[in-house]
């Protein structure tokens, strides 16, 4: 326990109390308090990348990881609960970064100290718990305390919380230090919607009578609706936060939050690190511009280096990017050394660490990130020079800005003055607020200093909600809603919901079979329950036409829309024998599915059925849903491949920082857009990140899916990879992992196989930007993978007889093999890789292809090669031949069988390849047959190695001297492995069999050798 005296100012040469009060003991005090005393479990605390929160850029309270406690949509951890949450504020409502530095309490990172009952207590033992931790352990005297609630307010809808004003009078505050005040002050909201509620704070009186806010004790309540109403929670709740940095400064008797141990650390380590700059002097007057630097450089540095230990990643965070410049700036331009933040990296994890081990664990990864910012930046600033010049010269109001660097600045700011102007109105709309931010790259903060000099309004309400929608909503859907028919579907959504209607039920899409390695997909039946024509007008019945498209909404469905990058399903529905509807797109919006297509009907019936058939269709009818199977399965592929190439990626890359920016999966293939800091990709990169994603398919590894909730995942997260930026439900969240040899544990919606193995082959064909920061990668899986594979094959056997071939049939074959590549892998990006290799080997075979030869040429050039094996047979004392025809790669297979079934003078058994095509014969003169030795019994120890059969015998040919196999096609990839297997089986048949391959055992394995040479 903490026993001390609280002074207000500075402590002069009492370092005890200092010393004793450090910020963790604080931290501490406060967790086991409520551990200990008050039976409340100790949660860790969350990220602060909001993972199930659309509407916040980071987490910006304590209660941001229970908002789906509160709304009900999750079961509660635990009754009571409490943690220390890191928290940052530098957008949406609460937004703290412009008074950063200017006074000393606001902070763009701070810990928020916190105890909560998920329906457990309520008002009563919220605010006795709170009193006695403030007069028993932190010791403060009541007298110094002042207590504030909730006036009521007629626009919310509530009254007056004379409930919780009684308690403190039972408590014992005296009334003149219960205090009420208004919504502004005394109810809180997390954000512009979600979980809300009257609060009551806990104030510390100093001695000049200013306040400071030690405690916000929160009663969830109600929730903000998206329309501004304010409704009431089905159970009740207690959130309460204390700012541990407020009563560090408190319990520690120093004047501001920045004299506390959380931040002198670091404004020493600025001024010893410094070139040529004063000490720091603690000055608060609005010309201490050198103070403000000092406070907003270590403030800042906390933020930065605690998100990037969480994960955040600048390339996907623009409030991150942004800050990371000022800072930068700050370093470079004040304090003369623009490597401060790494310096200050560790000190923040020297004072957070132990709490926060993340600090620890991630410090190589977040000190290569800034190290790569703080190149872009010194680059940027070289670039933005110029630009500056000519904006200043066209408005020369923006030099007040001139700290502004942001990329996309000039451009945007042009397009505000051209667009008020046009407009003629003093508030800035939603929409060009949002594209200022979305577009150009610029920061709240900074459209908020535009406006006030340009004497604007903002329209706040309306860039948080575009801010959402644009976080949220998947693509097909935004096109659908960016037409005039937005509102229409929104109509349809509400008559859906005043029918009960509130959602589309689309788990079955999860929903399949697999047998003996066959996966199927099921057929769902349900019901119709809405119709829209091309112009979104309901229908409640009518006979559809087959030249227009409609919208059809179900009661559930199996397919998939498009989320997650993952492409939607196609299909079709049946409503009779008659009627069926071809689905060509599905998307969501509010939750509702929308299967976009055209119907089929049969008119192709007798005169006597045509008085029965009916094409009408009409709201709830049932209907039939099938998706189409193939296209799912490949699509399933990609996905499973996507996941295990980025796993791949960073498993190689194990020196790097890999930040997954995004994807996209199609039937057709696969992309992986990601973001690298330290080594960058190279070819050997991706090849051997491709050989561990075939190893893990090779393996046939499971790929398992969890569904778990947000409370669930906390427990999981540091394992888990997620998108940054990307937004997940509170509930039903699907964890995908794949088992080793490739371990990936990844939040996704998609579909996927249920084990590597099914994904087929796999290979990576193009790489965009590979030697960049933001490389993006392109693959093929299944059939399409084999068939490049096959193709690259085909090119290596093509370079194998080069020197044999005909000069055209070499260019024909070249661009046969580019024209089929280029089909299967489009155009995306630069080919990478095998796709690489084989096309620079394609490019070199032309060139070498200088000789003219023609059909009759290579027959002969194979029989010269035929008669050639079999004098060196004779010439090296063997009985028999057995040779592989190289030059038949470049032949027709008839060529080739014919040259393989020649006659010969010894026993000879010729095997060729053609285009994939492989052909054998065997040829025994008839004075070297034996009972166990013909040429069919020869030919036949070798066709269970393809697969084949001998043809039958043709005009005067026995098969006690001719055997030919059956033409056999064979994966060129494996077909030189085939070849040579079928040739030691071969040759083994005859050292048993040939009655002439007599002699002593010795003499037939130096025969054998001699064979095997050949092979």
């Amino acid at each position: 326990m903490l026993r001390l005296l609280v002074l207000r100012g500075t402590l002069g040469k009492n370092t005890q109390i200092r010393r004793k009060s450090s910020s963790s003991e604080i931290r501490d005090t406060y967790v086991e308090y409520f551990v200990e005393k008050h039976g409340h479990k100790h949660i860790k605390s969350s990220s602060v990348v909001p993972l199930c929160d659309p509407t916040v850029p980071f987490v910006n309270a304590g209660m941001n990881q229970f908002k789906g406690v509160f709304l009900g949509v999750v079961e509660a951890p635990c009754t009571r609960a409490v943690n220390s949450q890191k928290c940052v504020r530098v957008g949406g409502k609460h937004n703290d970064l412009e008074l950063v530095g200017m006074d000393g309490h606001h902070h763009s990172f701070f810990e928020m100290l916190g105890n909560w009952s998920f329906g457990d207590y309520y008002k009563k033992d919220a605010c006795q718990m709170a009193w006695e931790l403030l007069l028993g352990p932190y010791r403060l005297k009541p007298e110094n305390l002042l207590v504030t609630y909730f006036a009521g307010d007629a626009v919310i809808g509530l009254e007056e919380d004379k409930e919780c004003r009684d308690i403190w009078k039972q408590i014992g505050v005296p009334l003149s230090r219960i205090k009420a005040h208004g919504a502004r002050d005394n109810f809180w909201e997390m954000g512009p919607t979600g979980p809300c509620g009257p609060c009551t704070e806990i104030h510390y009186v100093h001695p000049d009578g200013s306040l400071t806010e030690i405690w916000n004790i929160v009663f969830i309540q109600c929730n903000r609706e998206a329309d501004g109403k304010v409704t009431g929670l089905r159970k009740q709740h207690v959130d309460t936060g204390m700012g541990l940095e407020r009563v560090a400064a408190l319990l520690q008797g120093v004047p501001t939050n920045y004299d506390t141990d959380l931040f002198q650390p670091l404004i020493a380590a600025i001024q010893k690190n410094s070139k040529g700059v004063l000490a720091y002097s603690g000055s608060y007057n609005a010309d201490a511009a050198l103070d403000q630097a000092y406070r907003r450089l270590a403030d800042h540095a906390r933020m930065i280096s605690v998100c990037l230990a969480d994960g955040v990643f600048p390339s996907t965070s623009l409030n991150l990017k942004q800050i990371m410049r000022k800072s930068f700036k700050i370093s470079t331009d004040v304090f003369q050394n623009p490597d401060l933040l790494s310096i200050l990296y560790n000190e923040v994890r020297n004072t957070l660490g132990e709490t926060y081990p993340e600090l620890v664990s991630k410090e190589k990864e977040a000190k290569l990130i800034i190290e790569h910012e703080r190149e872009g930046y010194a680059k940027l600033r070289t670039t933005l020079k110029k630009k500056w010049r000519d904006l200043v010269q066209g408005h020369p109001e923006v030099a007040a800005l001139h700290d502004v660097e942001i990329a996309g600045f000039a451009l945007g700011y042009k397009e505000l003055k051209e667009t008020m102007s046009r407009i003629k109105s003093k508030m800035i709309p939603g929409e060009l607020v949002f594209k200022l931010y979305d577009t150009h790259g610029f920061q709240e903060d900074v459209i908020q200093r535009i406006a006030k000099l340009n004497n604007l309004e903002i329209d706040k309400k309306g860039f948080w909600k575009l801010l959402a929608d644009h976080r949220s909503r998947h693509k097909t859907a935004f096109k659908e809603q960016t037409s005039k028919k937005g509102t229409l579907f929104d109509k349809a959504i509400d008559k859906l919901h005043e029918g009960g209607i509130k959602k589309t039920d689309d788990n079955p899409k999860y929903d399949l079979k697999q047998s003996n390695n066959q996966i199927t997909l099921k057929n769902l039946n349900t019901k119709l329950v809405a119709i829209l024509n091309e112009d979104c007008e309901w229908i409640d019945f009518s006979e559809p036409s087959e030249n227009r498209p409609y919208y059809l909404v179900t009661e559930r469905t199996n397919f998939y829309c498009e989320e997650g990058g993952q492409i939607a399903d196609e299909g079709q529905a049946y409503f009779n024998e008659d009627v069926g509807f071809k689905v060509e797109s599905v998307f969501k919006i509010r939750d509702i599915v929308f299967h976009k297509g055209h119907f089929v009907l049969n008119r192709n019936c007798d005169e006597n059925s045509l008085y029965q058939t009916s094409f009408y269709i009409n709201v709830g009818q049932n209907v039939s849903l099938e998706v189409d199977s193939v296209k799912r399965l490949n699509v399933m592929r990609n996905h499973s491949a996507v996941h295990l190439l980025n796993a791949a990626i960073r498993k190689v890359l194990r020196h790097s920082v890999v930040c997954q920016i995004g994807s996209s999966v199609t039937d057709k293939g696969l992309s992986l857009n990601l973001s690298v800091y330290g080594e960058k990709l190279s070819p050997k990169v991706v090849l051997d990140a491709q050989q561990l994603v075939r190893e893990a398919i090779e393996s046939n590894a499971p790929v398992v899916t969890q569904v778990l909730t947000s409370t669930q995942l906390a427990i999981q997260a540091p394992n888990v990879l997620t998108v940054p930026g990307e937004t997940y439900p509170e509930s039903g969240i699907r964890l995908v992992s794949s088992a080793p040899p490739l371990i990936s544990r990844e939040l996704c919606c998609g579909t996927h196989v249920p084990a590597a193995g099914v994904i087929g082959e796999f290979c990576v064909t193009q790489v965009k930007g590979a030697g960049g920061n933001s490389p993006l990668l392109y693959a093929l899986t299944g059939d399409s993978a084999a068939q490049a594979r096959e193709l690259y094959c085909r090119a290596q056997k093509l370079a194998e007889v080069i020197d044999l071939a005909d000069p055209d049939r070499v260019k024909d074959e070249v661009t046969a093999i580019k024209r089929a590549l280029s089909e299967l892998t489009g155009t995306a990006g630069a080919p990478y890789g095998e796709y690489a290799d084989c096309l620079q080997l394609l490019i070199s075979l032309t060139k070498k292809a200088t000789t003219n030869k023609n059909d009759l040429a290579l027959q002969a050039i194979a029989q010269a090669e035929i008669a050639e094996c079999c004098e060196e047979a004779r010439r090296s004392g063997r009985r028999f031949a057995v040779h592989f025809l190289r030059c038949s790669y470049l032949m027709q297979s008839e060529t080739v069988r014919g040259a393989v079934s020649a006659d010969q003078t010894l026993p000879t058994l010729l095997l060729g390849c053609a285009g994939g095509t492989v052909v054998a014969a065997a040829r025994v003169p008839l004075e070297m047959v034996t009972s166990s030795f013909t040429a069919e019994k020869w030919l036949s120890c070798l066709l269970p190695i393809f697969k084949a059969s001998t043809l039958p015998a043709t005009g005067d040919r026995s098969v006690l001297t001719h055997a030919e196999m059956t033409d056999t096609k064979v994966s060129l990839i494996n077909c030189e492995q085939l070849v040579q297997d079928a040739m030691r089986v071969a040759i083994k048949y005859a050292q048993a069999h040939y009655r002439h391959a007599g002699g002593s055992a010795k003499d037939r394995q130096v025969e054998e050798d001699r064979q095997h040479d050949r092979v």
